[in-house]
């Protein structure tokens, strides 16, 4: 994991990365000090959805406590949950979600859904002619990558989910001008880099926003 937090920054360091928070529903202001469980990934496979939730622990673990809902089945089942609701529950089944969070004692669920996936092309070599903007043969965004995620917050006081965002990031290939006034690009990174990138932005943004109870 930490390999691939080291590869990712060397990557963006030479490309032009941006992120873009929308469609707020809702303020993401958990609690600080509560439990949080988070649901796998939708469309994610189950190795890289463990890996999304490994940055959400970098981010919160020293304010809160974590729960991931696959490494929680075992004390869901032993609680009387059946092993096919935990399998086939979802952010939008806020029914089972109440059931689920109040056998594991937790005051928040987290779900995310991958809504798109880009990888760019590897390599594109462009002319002068083909870089002028009114040129629609051309386009900036052929070795680009970009992911966009939705991240929805269910509170249990409420049973309902009280906060969803979506978070859409882009990395653009880096950039090398020729001497005859074209430019080559490289695409460095690929969809899974960004998909990580819009993953932690969206963490941060609840870290951001988390309120702390004084006594």
């Amino acid at each position: 994991m930490k390999r691939s937090i080291i590869i990712i920054l060397a990557a963006l360091a030479g490309a032009c990365a941006g992120t873009k928070i929308t469609k707020y529903t809702g303020s993401p202001r958990l609690l600080a000090n509560t439990k949080i469980l988070f649901l796998s990934t939708l469309w994610l496979n189950d190795y890289r959805s463990q890996e999304l939730f490994g940055l959400a622990q970098k981010k919160l673990d020293d304010n809160s406590q974590l729960y991931y809902l696959p490494g929680e089945e075992y004390n869901l089942i032993k609680a009387g949950v059946g092993r096919d609701p935990i399998a086939k529950v979802s952010i939008r089944d806020t029914a089972s979600l109440a059931v689920i969070a109040e056998k594991l004692g937790v005051r928040y669920v987290i779900g995310t859904e991958v809504i798109g996936l880009r990888e760019g092309g590897s390599y594109g070599t462009y002319t002068e002619n083909e870089l002028d903007p009114s040129n629609s043969m051309y386009n900036a965004d052929n070795e680009s990558n970009s992911a966009s995620l939705m991240f929805f917050i269910y509170d249990l006081n409420s049973r309902s989910v009280n906060s969803k965002f979506q978070v859409k990031t882009t990395i653009g290939a880096m950039r090398f001008q020729d001497d005859e006034g074209g430019e080559s690009s490289v695409n460095v990174t690929d969809q899974i880099t960004a998909l990580t990138v819009a993953y932690e932005k969206g963490i941060k943004l609840i870290r951001k926003e988390m309120v702390s109870i004084t006594t």
